[in-house]
């Protein structure tokens, strides 16, 4: 094709244009095109008896016509489509009908049938150039085509000899075989149009589908592939291996040769064994130093279970005591109720020692492969209303989402950093948690940040992971969440650390041991 034909003819489409669109514009040009070439013939004939008002009348609808495909490179293919269907029939009953306006009396009623094939020819281009999904504007330039059709036999009676509009008898009897035309040919047309929309928008689900099923077939030649290499370096340890083994039975044929050297290797393994003597001493010294600080930390948590239980207990023996002499069944009903939280009081204790308990005793220390973006979802759920009732942003960013660790363990660390930043957030601003994740030299670096109220460090450093230390008392809290983090934290062989400032935020930043299969 012509460059410059296929230039105009694709004027208005670009590269994000849909295809049925695309089709549409094209087809507008070739028609528009295809028109102006027609009345450009008729032109050319009519101006060689001398130029005239019907001359004046195809000159402006080849200007029209020509105008299309700008309108289309301008973007208004909407008023170019709508255009090009009715300016061809306007102009055919313009030219036809002018004369018959200014002297109606020199014409007899005698019905032209080109006026006819002309308008009933341009009613099928609405549907060719506007698909179904685009029915306003396509009934509507039909609309427009059929009343020029309709009203056609009524001007042609009523601008001659006769001069008068015919009755409904003398309408049906001359154009019922036309409008029967008209109607079986839109209808067959728009119902060709139909079908052809419905397969062309199963061909695109399954071309989508298709390039869905190549995209997994090429990941699974992709997968297939790196297989093959895993093979291929499976074979070569193989091959090292059988190697190993021949290099293993030479060293047997050697091995009498080396009997003879093994007195004097003897002395060196005294020495050895001294050395490794003086290690299992330090080992000793070591487990005797972790021994200690495992009995001074139990002596703390008994100290802690000493502490925790007797202000509930005296609670409720003071209660039951003054619950004996209550004097109105109202003063018994709200001792009962403070009774009641007492115990509930108790039971949370009790249920947050057990926590405790279980991460000692490695209760859940299973290691498997999960989800960080997946149990990020998870907390999300459970957080819910906390973080809509307070309007809290919560944003991830994992370049390493899929880790092998305890699962329980990160679940519980996540939940306790991100539910703190929430409860202990500014009054001034709306939360906001950020948790990433990446690789710092061998090992993998959780950052959870918040914009809360901040810990003064050089007050409470010392403090910080320590059971039931609490930062902020105007809301409520037991000073568990972080004491359970460093404790699930070491118990992955991890360290955390972090950084604060008041009325600016905190930072808490955990690295683990970048495992790499279940063991």
């Amino acid at each position: 094709m012509n460059p410059t034909l296929k230039l105009v003819l694709h004027a208005g489409v670009s590269a994000t244009t849909p295809e049925s669109r695309a089709r549409a514009i094209i087809l507008c040009n070739t028609i528009a095109l295809i028109a102006v070439t027609l009345s450009s013939v008729f032109l050319v004939y009519y101006a060689m008896n001398g130029w005239g008002t019907n001359d004046s009348i195809i000159l402006f609808a080849i200007v029209v016509m020509s105008s299309i495909p700008l309108l289309n490179f301008l973007g208004m293919t909407n008023i170019s489509r709508f255009l090009l269907p009715l300016v061809l029939p306007v102009t055919s009953i313009a030219i036809l009908m002018l004369v018959r306006f200014q002297q109606p009396e020199r014409f007899t009623y005698i019905r032209s049938p080109g006026i006819f094939c002309v308008v009933l020819t341009t009613a099928v281009i609405p549907v060719l150039i506007f698909s179904t999904r685009e029915k306003r504007l396509m009934f509507s330039c039909l609309a427009i085509n059929f009343i020029l059709f309709a009203s056609l036999d009524v001007l042609l009676r009523y601008y001659s000899v006769l001069h008068a509009v015919p009755t409904v008898n003398q309408y049906i009897t001359a154009n019922l075989s036309m409008l029967i035309t008209y109607a079986l040919l839109v209808g067959s047309v728009m119902s060709l149009k139909e079908i052809t929309d419905e397969y062309e928008l199963k061909n695109a689900q399954l071309i989508q589908n298709l390039n869905k099923k190549n995209d997994e077939f090429a990941q699974a030649n992709q997968e297939l592939h790196e297989l093959n290499k895993n093979i291929e370096t499976q074979n070569e340890e193989i091959q090292a291996q059988s190697e190993e083994l021949i290099q293993s039975q030479d060293s047997l044929i050697l091995a009498n040769r080396q009997i003879e050297r093994q007195n004097l290797k003897l002395e060196q393994q005294n020495e050895l064994l001294s050395k490794s003597l003086d290690e299992k001493s330090k080992d000793l010294l070591l487990t005797n130093q972790q021994l200690v600080a495992h009995n001074n930390e139990l002596q703390q948590f008994s100290y802690t279970i000493s502490h925790n239980l007797r202000g509930p207990v005296a609670s409720m023996l003071g209660l039951i005591n003054i619950y004996h002499h209550a004097n109105t069944e109202e003063e018994g009903k709200q001792i009962l109720t403070l009774l009641q939280q007492s115990t509930e009081s108790l039971e949370t204790v009790i249920r947050d020692l057990n926590k405790i308990i279980d991460i000692r005793n490695d209760k859940f220390s299973i290691f498997e492969e999960f989800s960080l973006d997946q149990e990020l979802n998870l907390i999300k759920k459970t957080l819910n209303p906390f973080i809509r009732g307070n309007e809290a942003e919560i944003d991830s960013h994992f370049e390493i989402d899929r880790i092998i660790s305890v699962k329980a363990y990160i679940n519980s660390i996540l939940y306790n950093l991100i539910s703190n930043a929430i409860q202990y957030r500014s009054f001034d601003r709306k939360p906001q948690v950020r948790i990433s994740s990446r690789t710092v030299n061998g090992h993998l670096l959780l950052e959870v940040s918040d914009n809360g109220l901040g810990i003064d460090l050089s007050k409470f450093s010392g403090e910080m992971f320590k059971l039931y230390k609490r930062f902020h008392t105007h809301t409520q809290g037991k000073g568990l969440g972080l004491y359970l983090v460093k404790q699930q934290v070491e118990k992955l062989n991890g360290q955390i650390e972090i950084d604060s400032k008041p009325d600016e935020g905190s930072t808490f930043r955990i690295r683990l041991p970048l495992k790499t299969e279940i063991r």
